[in-house]
């Protein structure tokens, strides 16, 4: 057993009953900090505009069969956008339309980069929350119970609780803090990809608009 575990656990165990639900918002936050990790980072690519010249190129020479393969299988909001243009302007349908289409499917698919992301923001303020409830608990039990105890012990039980107290607000601002960064390093990633999806989406619309009109 490593030599840090058994410290860990002592002050786990001194931050009273508040601790074990201060655990529990950890472990939804880390949970949902992977998932969104996966999903924006790794699931949704930066920049697309390499890939639209590709179907450009593809959907101008007539290949639309290949451009409608190069999305094949493509999990991000922006891919999907752009799955269903070029699956459109193979169909025979109108810019309109086509530009309907994209839209209609552009308001599921853009809430897909917020999802859950405000529960990062929430395990934050009710971290903090309840380690000062924690704090103010521990204080209150202290006080309560030097009325009935001998002077002698008074002093080692305010200490005792006051620890206590002081444990729980820590644990709370540990778990705050991280996912406060990680709320706004992903919040900042989101707003780089809507724009990306914005920026991809009209430009692979606007070149179908052209070819349409030829």
């Amino acid at each position: 057993m490593p030599h840090y575990v058994e410290p860990l656990a002592t002050w786990f165990r001194s931050g009273g009953p508040f601790m074990w639900v201060l655990l529990f918002f950890s472990a939804c936050a880390a949970a949902v900090a992977l998932e969104r990790m996966i999903f924006l980072y790794f699931v949704c690519p930066r920049d697309t505009s390499g890939l639209v010249g590709k179907l450009k190129t593809a959907v101008g020479e007539g290949r639309g069969a290949d451009a409608a393969k190069m999305l094949q299988g493509k999990g991000s909001p922006t891919l999907a956008l752009l799955n269903i243009a070029v699956d459109s302007f193979n169909a025979g349908y109108t810019a309109a339309d086509i530009q309907e289409d994209v839209e209609e499917a552009a308001i599921s698919q853009i809430h897909r980069f917020s999802v859950r992301l405000n529960y990062l923001s929430l395990f934050a303020n009710v971290s903090t929350l309840i380690g000062l409830l924690g704090t103010i608990t521990g204080l209150m039990q202290s006080f309560t119970s030097l009325a009935s105890v001998d002077a002698a012990q008074k002093a080692s039980m305010l200490a005792s609780g006051i620890s206590q107290a002081m444990i729980t607000t820590a644990a709370g601002l540990i778990i705050a803090v991280p996912c406060m960064v990680v709320y706004t390093i992903f919040s900042n990633r989101q707003s780089v990809l809507v724009k990306d999806l914005d920026e991809s989406t009209v430009r692979l619309l606007n070149f179908m608009k052209k070819k349409k009109v030829q």
